[in-house]
C-alpha cells in the first residue's frame, strides 16, 4: 500500500485522499485505514483532531463518494479523535439536512453520528489546537453573522451549536409536514429544502440501509 501512495508533490493532503480512494475501492477495513491515516497525520507532524481533516473527509462523501464505507471511515475517525466532531457535525449539517429526501440513508447517518457526538463538547472545546476548530465551526454555521455575537469561546459557541442545530432540525421537520409555510420567515435561512443541484445525480446512489457495525 505505501508504495501506491506516492504522490507528485501534491502534499498529505493528496495522499490522504488517495489513501481514502483506495481503501474505498477495496472495501478496506476501516480500522486498517485509520492506522495508515494516522502512520500518515503522525508523520507529517499534524496537530489533531485536524481542521483540513475534517473538511476533506466531509467534501469526499457529499456527494460523489456517499457510500457505507466512507461514512464508516469518517465515524472511525472521529471515534479515534483524528477530526473534531463538532465541527464534522457543523460541516455534515449544512449538506446533509438540505439533501435529506434525496439521501435520506445520509440523513439517517448524520443523526446517529449527532445523537453520538453532538453533546460530548467538554473535551472538544480544549483542544491545543481549540481556537482553529472554533472558527472553522463559526464559519461553516456562520453563527457570528446570524447571531450577530462573536462565537469565538468555547462556552458561546456550544450554546449557538445546539440551537443553531435544533433549528435546522426544527426547520427540516416543519418543511417535512408542509408547515414552514406558516411560519413568520416563510422559509428558512438554513436552505432545509431540496436544491436542485443535489437532484442531479440522486439516481447514482442506491439507498439501502447502511449500519455503522464493523466487521473485523
Amino acid at each position: 500500500m505505501a508504495e501506491t501512495l506516492q504522490t507528485n508533490g501534491g502534499g498529505i493532503w493528496d495522499t490522504v485522499l488517495e489513501l481514502t480512494k483506495l481503501a474505498q475501492d477495496k472495501n478496506t477495513n476501516p480500522m486498517v485505514w485509520a492506522i495508515q491515516l494516522g502512520s500518515i497525520l503522525n508523520s507529517a507532524g499534524l496537530t489533531l483532531p485536524s481542521v483540513e481533516l475534517s473538511h476533506l473527509l466531509v467534501s469526499h462523501i457529499c456527494w460523489n463518494n456517499n457510500f457505507p464505507i466512507t461514512w464508516k471511515f469518517l465515524e472511525k475517525a472521529l471515534a479515534l479523535k483524528f477530526v473534531p466532531p463538532m465541527l464534522v457535525l457543523a460541516l455534515l449539517s449544512t449538506r446533509v439536512i438540505s439533501s435529506r429526501r434525496v439521501h435520506p440513508a445520509a440523513y439517517r447517518l448524520y443523526m446517529e453520528l449527532l445523537k453520538r457526538y453532538g453533546s460530548s463538547f467538554a473535551s472538544q472545546l480544549h483542544e491545543s489546537n481549540h481556537e482553529k476548530i472554533l472558527k472553522a465551526i463559526d464559519d461553516a454555521l456562520h453563527l457570528s453573522d446570524l447571531y450577530g455575537i462573536q462565537a469565538s469561546g468555547p462556552a458561546v459557541l456550544s450554546v449557538l451549536f445546539v440551537f443553531s442545530n435544533v433549528w435546522q432540525l426544527v426547520d427540516a421537520s416543519l418543511d417535512d409536514e408542509g408547515l414552514l409555510e406558516y411560519s413568520p420567515e416563510k422559509i428558512s435561512r438554513w436552505l432545509t429544502g431540496i436544491q436542485d443541484m443535489d437532484i442531479v445525480n440522486h439516481g447514482r446512489f442506491l439507498e439501502n440501509k447502511i449500519e455503522f457495525q464493523e466487521e473485523y
